[in-house]
């Protein structure tokens, strides 16, 4: 168990763990029934049943209802407190202090049909791994677009060099992209138009890194401060990798709504985000779900504070 705060890691859920501490900071135990594993518990702020819940326990069984919580039953160990005592936990596990529940491994132990309703998609899981995927790409991610700025970086030195004018370098820029955009719409079927475009691509790439100009010296001095042949042998796209993966998360952006609608969207996008994205969980636990975890957690500690504060009593 982590003992230093500084070392624990950030609770992923922090929002709902912070707003059950709000609405429930002046709660306590209320005791109806109690004999052996037969249990009524309440917990409530005095004089309101808001935020409240009820912990109903029997052999093998523990069920909540009430404000919050209402509705879910689990099955484990014939103590059901017990169990929820330190299984699938860790006390103050994260940063703010919220217990370490693996919210997976009790959600196994729900009965009926509610295990099936503590995920629900969530469009900001969706949005973050279509995030790192584009940033993870070869074409689009942080590392191609690392690789086009030194392109930019050694045609503009080159460019330089040669005692080009903005108007000529945009031309030779144009020439490239305009080129290249028209070899990739080429079918293979049209053999001889495909081969004059190779070879208009060609020419204008020659034409964009030529050193005409420009003394042995000084390409020397080009080819030790940069890496000469692999970034002139690549082409140099007219949108920057940067650029295509801010416009391609913006649209997923439009198509976030609903879970139907993200899994078509990643499924039209493959040659960008991969071709496994059906096996991807854009679910995450639902917040009422959360809250019942956490009210069993309290309602746990609140029922051994109450044994261990009577047993006390009892041994005086």
């Amino acid at each position: 168990m982590r003992t230093n705060e500084s070392t624990k890691p950030a609770n992923p859920y922090a929002a709902a763990y912070a707003s059950f501490c709000k609405q429930t900071k002046d709660h306590s135990l209320v005791i109806l029934h109690n004999d052996d594993l037969y249990r009524h518990l309440r917990v409530t702020a005095p004089g309101t049943r808001i935020w409240s819940w009820d912990i109903t326990t029997w052999p093998g069984h523990l069920a909540t209802s009430g404000d919050i919580a209402d509705g879910y039953m689990f099955a484990r160990e014939r103590d059901m407190i017990e169990f929820f005592s330190s299984a699938g936990k860790v006390d103050d596990y994260y940063f703010d202090g919220a217990p370490g529940i693996d919210f997976r491994y009790w959600a196994q132990k729900l009965c009926g049909s509610r295990s099936h309703e503590v995920k629900k998609y969530d469009p900001e899981i969706f949005l973050q791994q279509v995030r790192e995927h584009l940033e993870e790409s070869e074409e689009l991610g942080t590392e191609a677009q690392e690789f086009h700025e030194k392109q930019l970086t050694l045609l503009e030195r080159l460019h330089e060099l040669r005692g080009l004018d903005d108007d000529t370098q945009a031309a030779l820029f144009d020439a490239h992209w305009v080129t290249e955009e028209q070899l990739a719409i080429t079918g293979g079927t049209y053999a001889v138009l495909n081969q004059e475009r190779r070879d208009a691509s060609a020419t204008a790439r020659i034409a964009l890194w030529s050193v005409d100009g420009v003394t042995d010296e000084q390409i020397g001095a080009l080819i030790e401060d940069h890496d000469w042949g692999g970034l002139k042998d690549s082409e140099v796209p007219r949108q920057s990798p940067a650029e295509h993966r801010d416009e391609l998360f913006d649209d997923a952006r439009w198509h976030a709504d609903s879970e139907s609608e993200a899994h078509k969207w990643l499924a039209d996008h493959e040659e960008s985000v991969g071709s496994d994205t059906w096996e991807w969980d854009l679910c995450d636990f639902d917040v009422h779900f959360l809250f019942t975890c956490y009210a069993i957690d309290m309602a746990v500690q609140l029922h051994r504070d109450h044994k261990a504060a009577a047993e006390a009593t009892a041994t005086t």
